[in-house]
């Protein structure tokens, strides 16, 4: 029996595939036109949120330079301050290479705020004052000069105070308008991504509805359809790529300026590195890093675990040598699988911890430490990982560098004028310190008291001067023989006391001779004449873990000295750390 369906078919079909040719096209310029329009959406999102991040880092230039002008201010007084209080002419040329400080960043800031009215006539009047804040200080300098000491301290108290308050509270009112301003824009930021996600999230659902219509419509033609799917799947991936690139982006901006403006107000080395710390952590969140902090003498990094590791397998220290990237000043990549060099001090540990980067911490030619960063898993680090950990270290850096001169501002403020030797109170301050990160390593460490022989009598000889000059003497030669990290300090009148951490009792008491024979050989100069020799009386303990104070460290130390003192000056004498029996050394020399 004849199937009238098939009999129609064969004329049905040709229709039925020719309507859909027809529908193709219009299908196919309609997915074209969208995709574009996608893009198109994308990019002015793009743009905008470009235009919003530009804002947000603005607003954070803007607090940074408030605080730099803050700083600046600060470091001026502090300068005249010293001058003010003690005469010296080095802190009067300190205070002179600060002064134009203050002026220059306001004037800075100024210009920042310029696109903002309001902004600028708080910026001119907080500039204002800062010049009127200037001007007090440089009146209580020049009361100073003229040996008008109580009536510069009367203007400092009062009108200075006073001036000091209006910049504190004109700066204050900036940084609050900055910070409105800056939350803001970053909350029209966060709405605008929100507002093309969703753009996208659309435009991606639209595609794919009409893309799957256009795959039914092409059933018998299965070789192009898998070659639309593929394109499609290509053209997906990439809108999808895209994006997720931008927001990784865009949260890296976002941390990075938490972290720059956090960092800046960081007061500390130890403060600073948790906070680099933290920002590592949230950027690479699979990562693990280390950092080398260089120490004063220039010879020697001491280890910091900054995020996810403890450290193991690091050294506690390690010579500028031994890092490719301390050599060439530059970002070292290492990967066990391509033909690059290992650090050695990285070859302690597994092949894929020691994967990663290590970037040199340089500041104004200065190198100031090492960061090694890698992953926990041993994967690469990623372009846009590796310009974060980049940028990570060049704001540390800064930082580093920045602390690094306000430490040595400190110090100054601690050495004793005479010898050029560090003073009682930096001792004070730095062997409790020193004990408790010897103790924390399992290192030793030892404490020298010297003491002057007859150094009264030989004041009452030749003078006051006289004796000021053979104690300027005797701070040249510890200067001399001590090591780069040994703590040399003038404990009080005639008295010298020598921290040396990572030290026994043994070294410390061979220093300790070498120092007594450098004194028993020196002569002082004196009024076109040669005075002396002199001897010295050294007295030598090792600090006892558990066991030890400062007080009771050095009160051993003491007491070794005037053991020395009592079996004859001239000579060194050990408090020996476990019996605590006065021992004198065999090669003492009698008075």
């Amino acid at each position: 029996m004849h199937n009238p369906r098939g009999a129609l078919r064969p004329i049905l079909m040709p229709n039925v595939l020719l309507r859909r040719d027809r529908r193709r096209p219009i299908v196919l310029i309609s997915l074209v036109g969208l995709l574009v329009s996608v893009t198109v959406a994308m990019l002015v999102g793009i743009v905008s949120f470009d235009s919003s991040a530009r804002w947000v880092s603005h607003t954070h230039q803007v607090l940074g330079q408030i605080e730099s002008l803050r700083s600046a201010l600060d470091s001026t007084e502090s300068a005249a301050r010293g001058y003010r209080l003690s005469g010296d002419a080095r802190l009067e040329a300190e205070y002179i290479q600060h002064r134009a400080g203050p002026p220059e960043q306001a004037d800075v800031l100024v210009a920042m705020v310029s696109d903002n009215p309001a902004q600028q006539r708080r910026a001119e009047q907080l500039r204002s004052l800062v010049r009127e804040r200037l001007g007090e200080i440089e009146r209580t300098v020049e009361l100073q000069k003229a040996g008008r000491g109580v009536d510069a301290n009367r203007t400092m108290i009062g009108a200075g105070r006073r001036t000091r308050d209006l910049i504190d509270i004109s700066a204050g009112g900036l940084e609050r308008i900055e910070r409105r301003l800056l939350a803001d824009r970053s909350s029209e930021s966060d709405r605008g991504a929100w507002i093309l996600g969703g753009i996208v999230a659309l435009g991606l659902a639209v595609a794919l509805a009409m893309l799957g219509w256009l795959l039914r419509m092409l059933g018998q033609e299965a070789k192009r359809a898998r070659m639309l799917e593929h394109q499609s799947r290509e053209a997906l991936a990439f809108i999808e790529s895209s994006s997720a690139q931008r927001e990784l982006l865009a949260e890296q901006r976002r941390v990075l300026g938490a972290f720059a403006g956090l960092l800046h107000s960081c007061q500390g080395v130890e403060e600073a590195l948790d906070v680099a710390g933290n920002a590592l952590s949230q950027l690479i969140p699979n990562g693990a890093a280390v950092c080398y902090t260089m120490r004063a003498s220039q010879n020697l990094l001491e280890m910091h675990a900054l995020f996810g590791t403890h450290g193991a397998g690091y050294g506690d220290a390690m010579r500028p040598d031994q890092c490719w990237g301390l050599r060439r000043g530059t970002t070292h990549v290492y990967d066990p699988v391509r033909p690059t060099a290992l650090c050695e001090h990285l070859r302690e540990l597994p092949p894929d911890d020691a994967r990663g980067v290590c970037v040199p911490l340089a500041s104004q030619g200065t190198v100031l430490g090492l960061m090694h960063v890698g992953t926990r898993r041993g994967d690469e680090l990623t372009d846009l990982e590796r310009a974060a950990v980049e940028s990570v270290g060049e704001h540390l850096a800064l930082v580093l560098y920045s602390l690094g001169l306000r430490e040595s501002l400190r110090v100054q403020s601690l050495r004793d004028p005479l010898t050029g030797l560090y003073n009682r109170r930096y001792l004070e301050e730095s062997l409790p310190r020193e004990m408790e990160r010897c103790e924390r390593r399992g290192r030793p460490l030892s404490v020298l008291m010297l003491d002057v022989d007859h150094f009264k009598r030989f004041n009452d000889e030749h003078g006051h001067g006289a004796g000021d000059a053979l104690l300027t003497r005797i701070g040249q030669v510890l200067a001399a023989v001590t090591r780069g990290e040994d703590i040399a300090c003038r404990y009080g009148g005639e008295e010298f006391t020598i921290v040396m951490p990572e030290a026994n009792l043994e070294h410390a008491a061979a220093r300790a001779e070498q120092i007594r024979q450098s004194i028993a050989d020196s002569t002082v100069s004196y009024m076109r004449r040669e005075l002396g020799p002199v001897t010295a009386s050294i007295g030598v303990n090792q600090f006892r873990p558990g066991m030890d104070s400062p007080e009771t460290l050095m009160a051993s130390a003491d007491r070794a000295l005037y053991a020395a003192k009592a079996q004859g000056r001239n000579r060194v004498i050990c408090n020996a750390p476990v019996t605590n029996e006065i021992s004198m050394l065999p090669h003492s020399h009698d008075a």
